[in-house]
């Protein structure tokens, strides 16, 4: 089982036929954010995809990682979100992403140029970068929010 990168620091690392620089969260601009925010909330709004979560997260209950077949059995369950998931993982590659050993920019268009294990490795590394960008919607429990403690 791969270890989880802490978001907040800088991190290198290694690929299938090179390496990744990944930059801390603190460091990633709303130009490189917004694009994430926005599939994040798009990927939402499809009940298949919704479904396919729940299935995936009862496939893997018992902390074993999904089979190839599993896996390609859930992505063909997403439908057209899975189109949507896909640009997900890419802008968030991207944003994570400082530099890398490969000879053409990390950009959307060099993601789909990076090697098919290499890139499944990179899309794993920046997986936790995920929640670290999404907005939090929490209430604040400050007794001086506007909107009062969440317990009122």
């Amino acid at each position: 089982m791969a270890t989880t990168l802490d978001p907040t620091q800088a991190h290198r690392v290694e690929l299938p036929g090179g390496w990744a620089d990944l930059r801390p969260v603190s460091d990633i601009t709303e130009r490189m954010r917004r694009p994430i925010k926005r599939l994040s909330a798009k990927l939402t709004s499809f009940p298949e995809f919704m479904n396919a979560v729940q299935a995936g997260n009862a496939a893997t209950a018992d902390g074993s990682e999904m089979t190839q077949a599993q896996q390609l059995a859930l992505a063909a369950s997403m439908g057209d979100a899975f189109d949507v998931l896909e640009e997900l993982q890419d802008a968030l590659v991207v944003a994570v992403t400082r530099g890398w050993s490969w000879d053409f920019a990390v950009t959307v268009d060099g993601v789909l140029d990076l090697p098919g294990p290499a890139l499944d490795a990179l899309r794993q590394a920046v997986a936790p970068y995920q929640n670290a960008l999404n907005p939090n919607f929490d209430p604040t429990p400050a007794p001086g929010s506007p909107t009062g403690p969440s317990s009122d």
